[in-house]
């Protein structure tokens, strides 16, 4: 549908989806710079300048869209409008924190290593308090369809996690497997989570 200028206020999520993906691959772009730098031995950029900085980006990207777009984002019922912003809201938590990680010592997002007080209370504060408001925006805006594929992935998850973590752990006290990675099962935890979500809700 186009306006009286003939331009088309019909707003596409594609788009958005395009304006989330370019601030993703902005900040890795970062992240690879800040470790150059390190590597060639000059001083890293403060850790919390990427995140500061690339979310202020992709923010001001998003804004200008939806201000280019009020009118068909206007139409958008409620629940439809929380349901993006939590997922937004969320990919921005995930995003910062990916980054938070990857500025620290070792491997980055699969490392061990020490972390300054500053970022763990940081990360922590950014996880929890995130992960309330966007959970809290999500289970306002989603329906019964999405709402069982949610319990069923929330169940398949929960089943990842008591499965391997007590054999993992005995196993460990025996010295027959490494010590338990509390990293590594979350991270099977969300990809059985994903992948019964993603099943339940498209089949």
């Amino acid at each position: 549908m186009a306006n009286d200028t003939g331009k088309s206020t019909a707003p596409s999520m594609t788009v958005v989806v395009a304006i989330a993906i370019a601030t993703a691959l902005f900040a890795g772009g970062f992240a690879g710079f800040n470790e150059a730098r390190i590597e060639a031995g000059d001083a890293a950029v403060a850790t919390w300048a990427a995140p500061l900085i690339v979310v202020a980006l992709g923010v001001a990207a998003l804004g200008l869209y939806v201000r280019r777009h009020a009118d068909g984002f206007r139409t958008w019922s409620q629940r439809k409008r929380l349901y993006w912003a939590s997922l937004l809201f969320s990919g921005v938590i995930g995003m910062v924190a990916a980054m938070l990680l990857q500025d620290g010592p070792g491997d980055g997002l699969m490392s061990n290593e020490a972390l300054s007080p500053n970022v763990a209370i940081g990360l922590s504060l950014l996880w929890v308090v995130g992960l309330v408001i966007a959970l809290a925006l999500y289970h306002r805006a989603v329906d019964d369809h999405e709402r069982h594929a949610y319990h069923q992935a929330s169940l398949a998850g929960f089943y990842a996690f008591i499965f391997p973590c007590p054999v993992w752990w005995v196993l460990w006290r025996a010295d027959l497997a490494p010590p338990v990675d509390a990293m590594a099962l979350f991270g099977l935890v969300l990809i059985v989570n994903a992948a019964v979500y993603l099943w339940f809700k498209f089949r």
